[in-house]
């Protein structure tokens, strides 16, 4: 029986893998499923030299990094190719190494045509439950010098205490809640 099929959507620039850990999730990736192609994203020949001679012996694609990531923290030529598998291709399985941003209409257009969607990462993140699977990324296959990616803490502050204004009393409000009260005739005529 022949292994289900595959297709490895990676933003490079979001993981910072190295080339020898790319190729490690593959390997990994192979064990269960048929490696049909890879797309990478955000590539620079200059920056990724490790992957030029990988891609060109392998025949996979690649694309330029795009202005907007830098806004919503995704590829939109990501979404759109995974968006075009889902509609076009005879693929089992899509694995997706993306940024930070919110992928969920992705995987559940992938997930309702049917095709398993695999979160490849070093971390689980916010939209892990949504997918088919986790495929854990070693951090020795991560770039020398690299780490984990961070994830941004929020730091609470501590509200500032609210100080009610100091209001002076009108001399006018304050003389006829005095005359209306009666506090002063009443004190005349008790002895």
């Amino acid at each position: 029986m022949s292994k289900p099929k595959i297709i490895i959507l990676a933003d490079i620039a979001s993981l910072r893998v190295s080339c020898a850990g790319f190729k490690q999730i593959v390997n990994t990736l192979e064990a269960k499923f048929e490696v049909v192609t890879c797309k990478f994203y955000s590539y620079v020949a200059k920056r990724n030299r490790d992957f030029n001679e990988y891609i060109s012996a392998n025949g996979f694609e690649t694309s330029l990094p795009s202005a907007s990531r830098r806004r919503n923290k995704l590829d939109s030529r990501q979404v759109i190719d995974a968006a075009d598998i889902a509609a076009n291709a005879k693929i089992d399985a899509v694995g997706l190494i993306t940024g930070e941003g919110d992928i969920l209409p992705v995987v559940t257009l992938l997930k309702s045509k049917g095709i398993d969607v695999y979160d490849i990462n070093v971390a689980e993140g916010k939209y892990t439950y949504a997918y088919t699977g986790f495929v854990p990324v070693p951090t020795s296959a991560l770039r020398e010098g690299y780490a984990a990616p961070a994830t941004k803490q929020v730091i609470k502050k501590a509200p500032k205490p609210v100080v009610a204004p100091v209001r002076t009393e009108n001399a006018y409000i304050a003389q006829a809640k005095k005359v209306l009260s009666g506090n002063e005739i009443l004190a005349k005529y008790r002895r």
